[in-house]
């Protein structure tokens, strides 16, 4: 079995575990205040005993520029800056939200959320949707098993089911 952990880090941080064996979501968090409400939630994640069984973590990068709505509150960075320092920062496993939308089928006024095979995870495992940073950290961990891992049953999970 592996186990993903994605993140979608900001103001609300999204936290989702993947299973590349059952294809499912198996836990979901969403914390608020930025570094202050991530911390420890992500801590005792380590703690209940699921550090042996998570193989990798992947998290949303942020990339600062000038058409960004979020550069007024930079918790995303602040985040990404303690998980390098904290050494959880894994090379090659930060896709940019584009990266990890488009192959999902999340992207903002492009996309029908509730077609997103994401959307059917969520919902299947019974997780609540809420404001969507548990979605997406979703999308970055299936991200990160389709790109990264090139995980074949993922691959053939994202198809487009008319293609």
């Amino acid at each position: 079995m592996t186990l993903i952990l994605g993140i979608d880090p900001g103001l609300a941080t999204g936290m989702a575990l993947y299973n590349t064996e059952t294809l499912k979501v198996e836990w979901v968090q969403e914390t608020p205040r930025g570094i202050h409400g991530f911390k420890e939630p992500f801590k005792s994640l380590w703690l209940m005993g699921r550090q042996g069984e998570l193989d990798f973590s992947a998290c949303e990068n942020f990339t600062l520029r000038s058409s960004n709505k979020f550069t007024a509150d930079l918790s995303g960075v602040e985040i990404i800056g303690w998980l390098k320092g904290e050494c959880y920062w894994q090379f090659n496993a930060n896709p940019e939200p584009s990266q990890h939308m488009t192959l999902t089928r999340l992207r903002q006024k492009k996309d029908d959320y509730s077609k997103s095979v994401i959307t059917h995870m969520m919902k299947q495992a019974g997780f609540k949707i809420g404001k969507g940073h548990t979605r997406m950290a979703l999308s970055v961990a299936v991200w990160y098993a389709a790109m990264r891992l090139k995980h074949m049953p993922t691959l053939e999970l994202l198809k487009p089911k008319d293609a």
